[in-house]
């Protein structure tokens, strides 16, 4: 191949990066604002604030989906509010997709609220292969993606 194809080559794998990544930055809000999913800057994956239930199941679904990576993902729950059963195993369900799509590939849970954890400790969900808990943060010490007070 000469330089000049390879150039152009480039080119259009770069055009279609950029896309991609203006698509994956628009936040995804539902019509009555009680969601909010954004992605996050520091690694592939999602914020997800406010309320997961049946109403806003369609819309984590898309927005998981939505994100084609090869490697690990990672879910913030840092500003989630509320979250019902049915999203919750969709969660443990992209959780299982990722890990069944070959590798080690995880899904990665931070800044879980202690309710969510217990919920997915009740369940036995937590032990899903390909699902990470990431550690509670210690007392003092500053969440990832959230600034220390």
């Amino acid at each position: 191949m000469n330089s000049t194809h390879a150039a152009s080559a480039s080119a259009l794998v770069i055009a279609a990066l950029i896309e991609r990544l203006v698509i994956a930055l628009t936040p995804i809000t539902t019509a009555d604002r009680l969601l909010r999913i954004t992605p996050l800057a520091d690694c592939a994956g999602l914020r997800i604030e406010g309320e997961l239930d049946h109403s806003t199941l369609p819309t984590l679904r898309r927005a998981l989906a939505s994100i084609n990576v090869d490697s690990s993902l990672c879910v913030d729950l840092s500003g989630l509010t509320f979250i019902d059963t049915g999203c919750l195993r969709a969660l443990v369900s992209a959780a299982t997709a990722l890990h069944d799509g070959g590798g080690d590939r995880v899904l990665t849970l931070r800044s879980v609220p202690p309710q969510v954890r217990r919920l997915l400790e009740l369940t036995g969900w937590h032990q899903t292969p390909g699902l990470r808990l990431q550690a509670p943060a210690r007392p003092g010490r500053p969440t990832p993606g959230r600034p220390h007070s």
